[in-house]
């Protein structure tokens, strides 16, 4: 009795549901990636306060601001 699809055989055939499996895993891969990475940071709570404070000073730092503007800056958070 012949088993496998006859004399050639069905060996191959575990490379299209491989692929596929690996096609939907490295996708999950990339939006989990890509939602970690996200650049903006939209938590509100204590913390977005501090990560507010932070980005100011870091502006501060490379000269984006003056050190007046950064003092406006600091006080409309602490008003909030």
């Amino acid at each position: 009795m012949m088993w496998w699809g006859g004399e050639y055989g069905m060996w191959w055939m575990w490379i299209p549901g491989m692929l596929f499996a690996l096609l939907v895993v490295g996708g999950i891969v990339a939006l989990i990636v890509v939602a970690t990475r996200s650049g903006r940071s939209y938590s509100v709570g204590p913390g977005a306060q501090d990560s507010a404070r932070t980005i100011v000073g870091e502006r501060l730092a490379r000269g984006e601001i003056t050190p007046e503007q950064y003092r406006e800056l600091l006080a409309t958070l602490d008003e909030r």
